[in-house]
């Protein structure tokens, strides 16, 4: 019985990334169809201006729901994931009002600091893509803890068709350069009705009544994920773009779209594979947490193999091919871009095997562990770009800064986590002591 459980959950897990794939193939390989179109409707400075709005957008959206949704899957309790879930789109909303706020009070600075005037009227795009953001990254962890991986491959689908299709049109009617940030947005706002149709969003709020007493009761018991994990999750996104920020800072733009192109290109495959392991594996190593702890390294070391095995190949192709590749698809103008490719090579390799299973800190509760390793990365790779920069480096140069110590803080997350659940089996398994019997007097 216990061996058919286990092949039953298997086969559930791996149905789950084929639906997800599925689903999400066909988006990708839409947006890298028409990423030649892009290329000779915008120019690289256009792209650096995407850059920049896109890097805010997921800076923001990142933590624009407090980090609830990472708590969704973990209850036992269906009531109390309703509530982290109401939680979690409240914080979204807030995030979106206070965002453009924001806008408005400082938008034309950060243009300035970025050299970039034409980011003035397009900066409005960040407050609702985030909360957007915000709200996809709520639904879409509920709909994972219901494995309702289906809704999750059209979400990726239609997301991809509303990003083409609005940069696309964009370009055709000359709107440069916030076609391309629109688009981006559009996506995200798209992502969030597929998600509140589809997966239970608007079920979420609406089968259980709203008791505060049973939110303030929730927000208290999971009171980690605001406190850590939403610093840790900025953290985090940060290590990311932050480099791509200071880049386009030191730069310019067209440096900026350079580097933006590349990591499309490079990213999407990736992501294609990525996002489909890391959403079904948190439903699975949630599950075995609960019930299984044992069984936490051996599909903690099987999913890294699999991700190993599609990541290597995939590296070395960029290192031999991409220079002429993106010269050929994209015009000469983009060569720069293929040249970046092979400094991120490795760094993309590092981020597809690691990324999806970082969550293993956050389904076993060591958060504090995970903001340490996050404020790291962002003190290493930030720190590497700025060194560069600062000393006079080349542009190439901050590229291969940013991926060398990118994938090298990515290889001490990964050990941290496979130490983290490692140590949870012992734990599980080891016996416990045996009462001390106090004589009675």
């Amino acid at each position: 019985m216990r061996w058919r459980a286990r092949r039953l959950a298997m086969s559930s897990g791996r149905r789950g990334v084929v639906g997800i794939a599925a689903g999400s193939a066909g988006g990708q390989l839409l947006a890298l169809a028409a990423a030649p179109l892009l290329a000779r409707l915008y120019r690289p400075v256009d792209f650096g201006v995407l850059a920049v709005i896109a890097a805010l957008v997921v800076i923001v959206g990142t933590v624009a729901a407090l980090r609830f949704e990472m708590a969704v899957p973990l209850p036992e309790r269906e009531e109390d994931a309703r509530a982290l879930v109401r939680l979690g789109l409240a914080a979204a909303a807030g995030t979106a009002l206070l965002g453009s706020v924001v806008v408005l009070l400082v938008g034309d600075r950060v243009a300035a600091w970025f050299g970039q005037p034409e980011l003035v009227h397009w900066l409005w795009v960040v407050p609702p893509s985030a909360a957007a953001m915000g709200v996809v990254l709520v639904l879409n962890q509920f709909a994972v803890r219901h494995r309702r991986y289906g809704v999750i491959g059209r979400r990726n689908l239609l997301q991809s068709l509303a990003v083409v299709v609005t940069q696309v049109g964009a370009g055709v009617a000359g709107l440069r350069p916030g076609g391309l940030a629109l688009g981006f947005g559009f996506g995200q706002v798209a992502a969030a009705a597929v998600l509140l149709r589809g997966a239970g969003g608007r079920d979420a709020t609406a089968r259980t009544p709203r008791r505060r007493p049973r939110l303030l009761a929730v927000a208290r018991r999971y009171r980690r994920f605001p406190f850590l994990l939403a610093p840790s999750g900025l953290l985090n996104i940060l290590g990311m773009q932050l480099p791509v920020l200071l880049i386009a800072y030191w730069y310019g733009s067209a440096v900026a779209g350079w580097l933006g192109l590349t990591q499309r290109m490079i990213a999407m495959p990736a992501a294609l594979v990525a996002s489909a392991v890391a959403q079904v594996y948190l439903g699975e190593i949630a599950r075995i947490a609960r019930e299984q702890p044992r069984g936490g390294r051996r599909v903690f070391l099987d999913a890294s193999r699999k991700l190993a095995l599609i990541a290597g190949p995939g590296a070395l192709l960029v290192v031999v091919a991409a220079p002429t590749a993106f010269s050929l698809v994209f015009g000469a103008q983009w060569h720069s871009s293929g040249v970046y490719a092979q400094a991120l090579a490795v760094f993309m390799a590092a981020q597809l095997v690691v990324s999806p299973l970082s969550q293993t800190l956050v389904v076993y509760e060591r958060q504090a562990l995970q903001l340490v390793w996050d404020a790291g990365r962002v003190v290493v790779v930030a720190g590497a770009v700025s060194v560069v920069a600062l000393a006079g480096g080349s542009p190439l140069t901050a590229v291969w800064a940013f991926g060398v110590s990118g994938a090298l803080a990515y290889g001490v997350g990964w050990l941290m986590s496979l130490r983290v659940v490692t140590a949870a089996g012992r734990e599980h398994g080891r016996p416990r002591p045996a009462p001390r019997l106090v004589p009675q007097s």
